[in-house]
């Protein structure tokens, strides 16, 4: 069967039951030393949706999503735990340059990201379980420029249960290069030096947040790229209490 898939420019439909390959775990064991095909991608995909079916086993990233606009991906089990301890890499979702892509209502069970933006806008992630992966992460983010392969614009998080990871959300930039972060509402649901990176991340709201941690993280920022920052209503119970470093007047923590 092939790995990848390519609908042209004209709305589809695509739904079904399971599809779980038994050569997916031999790359688990081989890891980074062979190619490991992607297991579904999707590319300049337009007014199309995706549900009710179960992908199993991915031996790499599960979707690829790439210059799409308009799409839905919802109901969907993406299922790869038997490879928890020895697979790697096995994102849910990944998205590329797309516009308008909704992932709503799935299940994710992984050993990585479970939402990777690498780029895109207006994208909705709502109604979500994530769980044994990453969570969701907005990058790595950097290029020479701040193009369409560099930004991430008007992204929300909403209403999704992440659970036995190791991040509810995070935001990671590549030091000295470019790119932009803006309008990102994530809602219901130790260090040395300075930080160098020259991405924007403007327009960050994290909101009605409960839960419990054994890790800590503190907040440093650069100053220069940060602007519009909002923590609010945010209660998570742990034995310490972390720093916010190099905020400026636009952050509020």
């Amino acid at each position: 069967m092939p790995t990848s898939q390519r609908l042209d420019e004209w709305p589809q439909s695509f739904a079904g039951n399971s599809y779980s390959p038994d050569e997916h775990p031999r790359y688990w064991k081989q890891g980074q030393s062979i190619t490991r095909p992607v297991f579904f991608r999707l590319q300049n995909v337009v007014g199309s949706t995706l549900s009710g079916f179960t992908l199993k086993n991915s031996p790499f990233r599960t979707f690829s999503i790439v210059t799409s606009k308009q799409t839905t991906l919802s109901g969907l089990t993406l299922d790869s735990s038997a490879g928890n301890g020895l697979a790697k890499n096995t994102d849910g979702f990944d998205l590329t340059k797309n516009d308008h892509i909704t992932i709503t209502g799935n299940k994710i069970y992984n050993q990585d990201d479970c939402l990777a933006m690498q780029s895109s806008t207006n994208t909705v992630f709502s109604n979500n379980l994530c769980c044994g992966g990453h969570g969701v992460s907005i990058g790595s983010l950097g290029g020479n420029a701040v193009d369409q392969s560099s930004t991430v614009q008007g992204l929300t998080v909403q209403g999704n249960t992440i659970q036995n990871s190791d991040n509810g959300i995070r935001i990671k930039t590549i030091v000295g290069l470019k790119g932009l972060v803006s309008n990102v509402n994530k809602a219901k649901g130790g260090y040395t030096g300075s930080p160098t990176s020259a991405v924007t991340i403007e327009g960050v709201t994290i909101s009605g947040l409960t839960g419990s941690a054994t890790n800590l993280y503190d907040i440093v920022a650069n100053p220069k790229v940060v602007l519009g920052w909002t923590f609010s209503g945010i209660k998570v119970s742990t034995s310490q209490t972390g720093k916010a470093v190099g905020q400026t007047n636009s952050v509020s923590v």
